[in-house]
């Protein structure tokens, strides 16, 4: 019984994802300098997350294909629901009080979107034109419109581009695409003047972080700081300066791979680059075994927000790119997140185990 269940996994994967996890909770313990407490709810969205895995990788997925709109629907749903009822953190209203636990809806969008994007083309094979296009466009403006409003705006423009990467895929033309990117580039003093004053100070810190190394541009030299005092090899697992002096912000959620860079230098940074490539690559290589479009599309959309992920979080606390507010998948402290990024794979898992059967 229980040797079916792990039958419709992919092993490789999963033990990728898990070696991921591990360093993740080993470098939470000392960012979080030792709580237990911690742990011990990190330990809880992993098996949650690792259970809701299980059971999307042995679903048939044709379940999932029908039920797309509708957890669409259910996320647009819960993101107008953040606006009414929500509470506030950090100055952002994000999260919606369960009791149990803080559900993040725009967490959720992060699969609600790419199985409601990939639904559209699926249903629309050998239809795609500019009104689908429209419409899937569409799609994504109206939870990106309600997630700006929190504001989150990073976490607006991960979710934006993993619809976008469906459509191009879809078939979007050259000329449609330039046509946009010049909308864009024409649009930028309007989108600049709509930001908020904390999102423009990101974006200029990020051009002169030391203009103001007390203020805007304190957490971008502090974990930078981190990450070069780290050496080749690191000053030890908990014994990182940065984040025991509490240099360093959000240790245990945005700026983890900073506490974990100090402690384990280059070689360790090396490590884990090397696990993300390989699990990413085992990602894009299940997609191209799918056999129909949904899975396809799916797949690789997932795969790119997973990878789309980590370069900003890296580049975020490195100084190349603002920081934005993207937790590391896998490796940051955060219920929606893991439980969001582990349920991904095993979508991608159950669309490869199925594939034969979608297919027909």
């Amino acid at each position: 019984m229980i040797r079916r269940y792990f039958a419709a996994l992919d092993i490789p994967l999963l033990f990728l994802i898990l070696i991921i996890i591990l360093i993740g909770i080993i470098t939470l313990f000392s960012a979080s300098s030792g709580s237990l407490t911690l742990i011990g709810s990190q330990l809880n969205n992993v098996l949650i997350g690792l259970l809701l895995l299980i059971f999307l990788a042995n679903n048939h997925l044709q379940k999932i294909i029908y039920y797309a709109p509708y957890l669409y629907a259910f996320g647009l749903i819960a993101l107008i629901l953040v606006n009414v009822v929500g509470f506030t953190s950090h100055g952002a209203q994000r999260w919606i009080n369960l009791g149990f636990v803080n559900f993040q809806p725009s967490e959720l969008m992060k699969i609600a979107l790419p199985l409601f994007i990939s639904w559209i083309y699926h249903h629309q094979k050998n239809k795609n034109t500019y009104k689908i296009h429209f419409l899937a466009m569409f799609a994504i403006f109206l939870p990106c419109f309600l997630i700006i409003k929190q504001p989150d705006l990073g976490t607006a423009i991960m979710i934006s581009f993993s619809g976008l990467i469906i459509i191009f895929l879809a078939g979007l033309s050259w000329r449609f695409i330039l046509g946009s990117l010049f909308i864009g580039l024409v649009s930028i003093p309007i989108i600049w003047s709509s930001l908020y004053t904390y999102q423009q100070n990101r974006v200029l810190t990020l051009l002169a972080p030391f203009k103001d190394p007390l203020g805007s541009g304190y957490h971008t030299i502090q974990s930078m700081i981190a990450i070069g005092s780290g050496g080749s090899f690191g000053k030890g697992w908990a014994n990182g300066t940065q984040a025991n002096l509490s240099f360093l912000p959000e240790t245990t959620t945005d700026f983890i791979f900073a506490v974990y860079a100090e402690e384990f230098g280059f070689i360790g940074i090396l490590f884990i680059f090397i696990l993300y490539f390989l699990a990413l690559y085992r990602i894009f290589y299940l997609a191209t075994k799918m056999q129909n479009t949904f899975s396809r599309l799916v797949t690789i959309s997932l795969g790119i927000a997973i990878f789309i992920n980590i370069i900003v979080n890296i580049g975020m606390i490195s100084g190349i790119m603002p920081i934005v507010g993207i937790p590391l998948p896998f490796f940051s402290y955060g219920g929606t997140s893991m439980v969001v990024s582990l349920a991904s794979i095993g979508i991608i898992m159950g669309l490869y185990s199925n594939k034969t059967l979608i297919a027909n």
